[in-house]
């Protein structure tokens, strides 16, 4: 990398590569006031393809500085294009900077299983800076979603890691494991979708393993039902919450 100062007003910031979910206004106030006494922030990381400048690591220390009208900032180059940088940025802040959130580290494994969905498992979990079995929970909702859109009328194909194999930490390429070896165990009894005998056919129902993390069950929620039906979930959970029966 090749550190130098740039013209604040050729950072591109508009390309897909924040890391975070949000900027935090209170963290760009402090960064602003620390470098107003006088002290060096480390440099930003910025990808360069030859004609564009892509902010990857240090929003916030850039938006300090435009909060102080500063026509300079401090960056680290590195040539790349717009991809690279995206790929980069996924990886930014796992080990300095604010400390991510939750909703940060789940975006960025979206995010990098999407950019490289034939990367392993570990492979993913070691740049973005996650555990293994975060990226494997992420994974399964993003084939789950896949899969019903391969399996409608429209979809065509099953994603193309599944056919391929992935591409572990070390580079190489492992065939895919079969689909009998992934098949995970059912999640309900066989026969939990049987009709109470009362005389009427139980309504058709969908089984899902929904994942601990609540934004990304919501998203797996929004792929699987139409939106009448998530405006009626949400209004019977929230007389559960609030003590009624339903």
């Amino acid at each position: 990398m090749a550190e130098q100062l740039i013209d604040m007003s050729v950072v591109r910031i508009d390309g897909d590569t924040q890391p975070r979910t949000a900027i935090n206004p209170g963290i760009v106030q402090e960064y602003a006031e620390t470098l107003e006494a006088g002290v060096e922030f480390p440099a930003v990381t910025v990808v360069h393809d030859g004609a564009t400048y892509w902010l990857v690591d240090g929003f916030h220390r850039f938006f300090a500085h435009r909060r102080l009208n500063r026509a300079q900032i401090k960056a680290d180059l590195i040539a790349g294009e717009l991809a690279d940088a995206r790929w980069l940025s996924v990886a930014a802040n796992k080990a300095h900077g604010l400390r991510r959130t939750n909703e940060d580290k789940a975006k960025a494994v979206v995010r990098a299983l999407k950019l490289k969905p034939d990367l392993s498992n570990p492979a993913l979990a070691e740049h973005v800076g996650v555990s293994v079995e975060m990226v494997r929970r992420y994974r399964e909702v993003l084939d789950r979603q896949v899969a019903t859109v391969a399996t409608s009328p429209t979809g065509s194909g099953a994603p193309a890691a599944h056919r391929t194999g992935r591409v572990g930490r070390d580079g190489k390429r492992y065939p895919a494991r079969s689909a009998k070896r992934r098949a995970a165990k059912p999640a309900v009894a066989r026969n939990a979708h049987q009709p109470v005998r009362n005389g009427r056919p139980m309504p058709a129902m969908t089984a899902l393993n929904m994942p601990h993390d609540p934004l990304m069950g919501a998203r797996a929620l929004i792929g699987q039902f139409s939106a009448d039906y998530l405006r009626a979930l949400v209004a019977f959970l929230s007389k559960h919450l609030e003590g009624a029966t339903v």
